[in-house]
C-alpha cells in the first residue's frame, strides 16, 4: 500500500510539472549615456518552439503585461520573434517574461500599418502614430507613360502630415473615395500637401554619377513581411535602371516602429558601390543644415502655413557624405546624402517633423531629437533571450 500511495504521489507531480507554461526571461539594456524612451526592440525565439497563438509579455519588475507583437515570418504557427517597446534610464537594464498564455489587453488604432492601396491606384501606404509615408506603382507609372489621367511617375518617397497618433490610413483612403480630394484638405488630424513629383521627396533614392542623378521608376512588386500593431515591414521591388553604361537594382527593405518620426530603410544594390538618397528641395526657400558626425541631414522650409523638416540619418556604417544639387527646373535640386554599398546593401533612416503636429516646439528641438536619434542607431539596445 505504502508503494502505491508514493507512487500515485510521484505521477501527480509529474503531471503537474508536465502542465507548467514555459516562461522566458528577456533581458534589454541600455549600453548609451543617454536615456531611452519607447524604443522598440525584436527579440528572437528562434527554435523555442513556441505558439505564435497565445503569448504574452511581462515587466518582471512590475508583472503587468506589456503590450507586444509576436512575429511569425514563416506563418507556420510557431513564433519567431516579439517585438515590444522598452523606456531605459542610462546604462539600465529591464528583464521581462514571455509566457504562453492569451492577452488581456485590448486593440487600438494606435499601431503601425502598411498596405497596398489598389482603390487609389496602386500607391503603397504606411504608417505609424507620429507620421505617415506614400509612393506609387507599376499602374500609377503606366497612366502616365500612356498619356491618360490620374497616374504619378516616381519612385519619390510622399509625407502624409499627421496631427493624431492612431491610424488614419484606411479613413482617408475611405473618405477620399466619396469625396475625392478629401486628404489633401486639413480636418484636424492632419494632411497630404507634400509635393513629390518626379524629385525623391523625403528618401527617395538614385545614383549620382558625373553630376546626373539617376534614379528608377515606380515599384513593380510589393511584399508585406509584418503588419504591426508594433512593428511593420514590407518590401517594394524595382526595375533595373540605367546609370550611363551599368544598370542599377535596388529591392527595398522597409520597416516602421512605434514612437519615433522615421521609417528605416535597408535597401539591397546590384550594379553600383554608391548610393544616394535625397530630399526633395522643393523652392529653394529653407535652410540645409548636416552633422557629418551625427550622419544626419536635415531640410527645415515654410510649408504652406506651417513649418516642415525632412531629414535622412544614416547608419554610421553606409554614411560618406552630404551635398546638394540646385536646379532652375522643377524637382530637380535636393540635399544628397551618399551611401557606400557594403555587402550588397545600404541602410539609412528618413522621417519629418510638420509644425501643426506639435510634436516638437520648432526645428532646433527636432535636430537635438536627430542627434539623439542617431545615437540609438549606433549604440542600439541589446537583447538577450534567457
Amino acid at each position: 500500500m505504502r508503494n502505491l500511495i508514493h507512487l500515485l504521489v510521484l505521477t501527480v507531480s509529474i503531471g503537474l510539472m508536465s502542465c507548467e507554461k514555459h516562461e522566458l526571461s528577456i533581458t534589454i539594456a541600455n549600453p548609451s549615456d543617454i536615456e531611452r524612451q519607447n524604443e522598440v526592440v525584436i527579440a528572437e525565439l528562434d527554435d523555442l518552439n513556441l505558439s505564435s497563438k497565445q503569448l504574452i509579455l511581462v515587466d518582471k519588475a512590475t508583472m503587468e503585461e506589456v503590450r507586444a507583437q509576436v512575429i511569425d515570418r514563416n506563418n507556420d504557427g510557431i513564433a519567431d520573434a516579439i517585438a515590444f517597446q522598452v523606456s531605459l534610464g542610462k546604462k539600465q537594464n529591464k528583464q521581462f517574461i514571455i509566457r504562453e498564455e492569451a492577452s488581456a489587453l485590448t486593440s487600438s488604432e494606435v499601431k503601425t500599418f502598411a498596405r497596398f492601396v489598389p482603390e487609389r491606384t496602386d500607391d503603397f501606404t504606411w504608417e505609424n502614430d507620429k507620421v505617415a509615408f506614400r509612393t506609387y506603382g507599376p499602374e500609377a507609372q503606366r497612366l502616365i507613360e500612356e498619356n491618360m489621367p490620374g497616374g504619378t511617375l516616381s519612385s519619390g518617397i510622399d509625407c502624409w502630415l499627421k496631427k493624431v497618433d492612431y491610424s488614419i490610413i484606411n479613413k482617408w483612403y475611405k473618405e477620399n473615395d466619396s469625396d475625392p480630394g478629401y486628404y489633401h484638405i486639413d480636418h484636424g488630424e492632419g494632411l497630404d500637401n507634400y509635393h513629390v513629383g518626379p524629385s525623391r521627396g523625403c528618401g527617395g533614392t538614385g545614383v549620382l554619377k558625373d553630376g546626373q542623378f539617376y534614379t528608377s521608376k515606380n515599384y513593380v512588386d510589393h511584399k508585406v513581411l509584418e503588419n504591426g500593431p508594433v512593428h511593420t515591414s514590407f518590401e517594394l521591388d524595382y526595375e533595373r535602371y540605367p546609370v550611363g553604361e551599368q544598370l542599377v537594382k535596388e529591392r527595398k527593405v522597409i520597416s516602421i516602429d512605434l514612437g519615433n518620426n522615421f521609417t528605416k530603410y535597408e535597401i539591397y544594390v546590384e550594379g553600383t558601390d554608391v548610393l544616394t538618397t535625397g530630399l526633395t528641395l522643393h523652392d529653394l526657400e529653407g535652410t540645409i543644415n548636416s552633422n557629418e558626425k551625427g550622419g544626419w541631414i536635415n531640410y527645415h522650409t515654410p510649408h504652406v502655413d506651417e513649418e516642415l523638416s525632412t531629414a535622412i540619418v544614416a547608419h554610421p556604417d553606409y554614411y560618406m557624405s552630404v551635398s546638394e544639387i540646385k536646379s532652375d527646373v522643377k524637382d530637380e535640386s535636393h540635399a544628397l546624402m551618399n551611401l557606400k554599398v557594403k555587402d550588397g546593401k545600404v541602410v539609412f533612416y528618413s522621417g519629418f517633423y510638420w509644425s501643426g503636429s506639435e510634436q516638437f516646439n520648432n526645428n532646433k528641438s527636432w535636430e537635438k531629437y536627430l542627434d539623439y536619434f542617431a545615437i540609438t542607431i549606433k549604440e542600439p539596445l541589446t537583447v538577450k533571450v534567457n
